[in-house]
């Protein structure tokens, strides 16, 4: 038992001065940042960039001309890998009746945009395109008919594609505008910055 304890309070001296002297070292070494700052920081690249430049940066996609242009809040809510698939959205800032909305957006390392593929097709889907490339547009009905959002899958070049999808608030009543034009137009504004 005597034994017992000098090993274990020799095991805990080695440990405390091994923490002490780690804990010295002046030099720094970089570590990932896993801060949602992080995730929003532009990726290491700049654009053209591949679904795999933007796995760890998804919110600098858009930047201020696309916050002013389509009115969303300028920060980003991040979701990245191990802990999520790579994805960020933007919440709309109200600026009359037109209904609040989110616009989301996830690189994908598989191409979603070719609906032959797919073995689950929602019927309202169609193959459309954007900026020269494939993509896949599914719009989404309430049920007083008004538009509830819509979403796209568009083809990336170097491998992979995008979504993109706008949603807007309430569960049973929508919009009386284009959620789908707009969806384009974000779509067709990140498809020009992917290569």
């Amino acid at each position: 038992m005597r034994g017992f304890l000098f090993d274990r309070r020799w095991m805990l001296g080695a440990a405390v001065l091994v923490v002490t002297v780690t804990g010295c070292d002046t030099e720094e070494t970089p570590r990932p940042d896993p801060s949602p700052s992080a995730a929003t920081a532009a990726p290491p690249t700049p654009p053209p960039w591949t679904v795999d430049d933007l796995t760890y940066h998804p919110c600098s996609v858009l930047g201020p001309d696309d916050f002013a242009r389509f009115v969303l809040e300028p920060q980003g809510k991040p979701a990245t890998p191990p802990k999520a698939l790579p994805r960020c959205s933007w919440s709309s800032i109200q600026t009359g009746p037109t209904g609040s909305f989110t616009i989301g957006f996830a690189p994908n390392t598989s191409d979603h945009s070719d609906l032959d593929r797919r073995r689950v097709r929602d019927p309202l889907e169609r193959t459309i395109t954007i900026g020269d490339r494939r993509a896949a547009l599914a719009p989404s009905v309430r049920p007083d008919g008004s538009n509830g959002g819509c979403s796209v899958d568009v083809s990336v070049p170097s491998g992979g594609s995008f979504y993109v999808g706008i949603a807007v608030s309430g569960i049973d009543t929508g919009v009386d505008w284009d959620v789908c034009a707009k969806t384009i137009d974000v779509a067709t504004v990140i498809t020009a910055r992917m290569r």
